[in-house]
């Protein structure tokens, strides 16, 4: 009789475990759709966002492009209407897009059409880019008197980020140090730049 007992009760467990497993099962598989819904989604609006940067570059095909994506805060780079991937310049490997630090909380960054109408070897950042806005709009790295600090960092892990921790500018695209050099050094007066939402 025992015995019997003790029969049902495993029975028992295992009855209630077999349907916890089952509800379970549902809940995983609405989470796994779920996940695949919103992962499907991404890919799409990504893909959206750089059909928008591969036809402005083809617009440009001719020369260098930049394009800024405020929402998703990345710096594209194309030449001869692609994006960037795998260049080999001064000891890194530049691959875009890049990550970018916007306007702070009281500043907006401008969106649009515009061009590089000046280039500053010696502004207040390391190198700026000077954009055809009306102000001082701009794409720059981090103040000069980290420059050195920066290097020495960058030198040390190539992955070291420092300017684009944070949202910190008064309107312009902030790029780390090595991107800003990047840029500084392959682009030229004129060169086009589209900043979108």
């Amino acid at each position: 009789m025992r015995q019997l007992k003790s029969y049902q009760f495993f029975i028992e467990i295992f009855s209630e475990h077999y349907t916890l497993m089952r509800k379970n099962k549902t809940i995983i598989i609405f989470f796994t759709l779920l996940l695949l819904m919103l992962l499907t989604t991404q890919i799409k609006r990504m893909e959206n966002k750089q059909q928008k940067v591969l036809a402005f570059a083809g617009k440009y095909s001719d020369r260098p492009v930049i394009v800024v994506s405020k929402k998703d805060h990345l710096l594209y780079y194309c030449e001869k209407g692609k994006i960037v991937a795998n260049d080999q310049w001064q000891g890194f490997t530049y691959s875009f897009p890049v990550k970018v630090s916007l306007a702070g909380k009281y500043y907006r960054t401008p969106e649009g059409e515009m061009m590089i109408d000046r280039k500053n070897a010696n502004s207040r950042y390391t190198l700026f880019l000077g954009l055809s806005l009306p102000g001082a709009y701009g794409i720059h790295g981090a103040s000069t008197h980290l420059a050195s600090y920066l290097n020495l960092m960058e030198k040390t892990d190539p992955n070291f980020y420092f300017v684009t921790r944070r949202d910190d500018t008064r309107g312009c695209v902030a790029v780390e140090n090595r991107v800003i050099k990047y840029l500084f050094a392959k682009v030229g007066l004129n060169t086009p730049v589209l900043i979108i939402p």
